[in-house]
C-alpha cells in the first residue's frame, strides 16, 4: 500500500523538529576536519596512553571530509616520521567504532602496508617487529619482483 506524505501542519512541534534537524543535519567541511582531529586525538590519548598519546601532539591530526559517493566516514591522519602514518576514522557499520590503522611504508618503496591496531598492545607489537628495520614492512615470501602486495602510494 502506498500513502502519499503529508507534511506536518505549521508550527506544529513535529514541523518545528524537522526544521531544527533540516538546519542542523550537515556539518560543514571544516565542521568534519575538526571532528575527525578531535575524534582521532581523543582516541589516541584514551586508548593509547603509554605510545600515542605521548608522542602524537593534538595538532599532529590533519582532518578529510566524508566522501559520501563512497561511504566513507570523516577521518584524520597524522605522520609518525620515516613514511609511517596513523590513519583514524569511526566505523560506518553498526558499532560506530574507532578504527586506527598504521601505515607502514614497504621495503620496495612502491607502497604501504596497512595495519589495523586494536589496542596499545598490538601497537607495541607491530612496533617491535619494525624497529629492526628502521620502520619498513618487509616481504613475507617476495618472489623478488618489482610488484608486492602493498597498497600503491600515491
Amino acid at each position: 500500500m502506498t500513502e502519499t506524505f503529508t507534511p506536518p501542519a505549521t508550527g506544529s512541534p513535529l514541523a518545528a523538529l524537522f526544521d531544527i534537524v533540516a538546519a542542523s543535519a550537515r556539518l560543514t567541511l571544516e565542521e568534519e576536519r575538526d571532528g575527525a582531529e578531535t575524534a582521532a586525538a581523543d582516541h589516541a590519548y584514551a586508548a593509547y596512553p603509554d605510545t600515542l598519546a605521548r608522542v602524537v601532539d593534538h595538532d599532529a591530526w590533519t582532518g578529510y571530509p566524508a566522501l559520501r559517493d563512497n561511504d566513507l566516514q570523516p577521518s584524520a591522519v597524522a605522520h609518525l616520521g620515516g613514511g609511517l602514518w596513523l590513519h583514524h576514522t569511526i566505523t560506518a557499520n553498526a558499532d560506530y567504532r574507532d578504527a586506527l590503522t598504521l601505515l607502514v611504508p614497504c621495503t620496495c618503496g612502491h607502497g604501504y602496508i596497512p595495519s589495523l591496531l586494536e589496542d596499545e598492545s598490538d601497537l607495541q607489537e607491530l612496533l617491535q617487529e619494525l624497529r629492526p628495520t628502521g620502520g619498513r614492512a618487509v616481504h613475507r615470501g617476495d618472489t623478488g619482483g618489482p610488484y608486492c602486495a602493498s597498497i600503491p602510494a600515491t
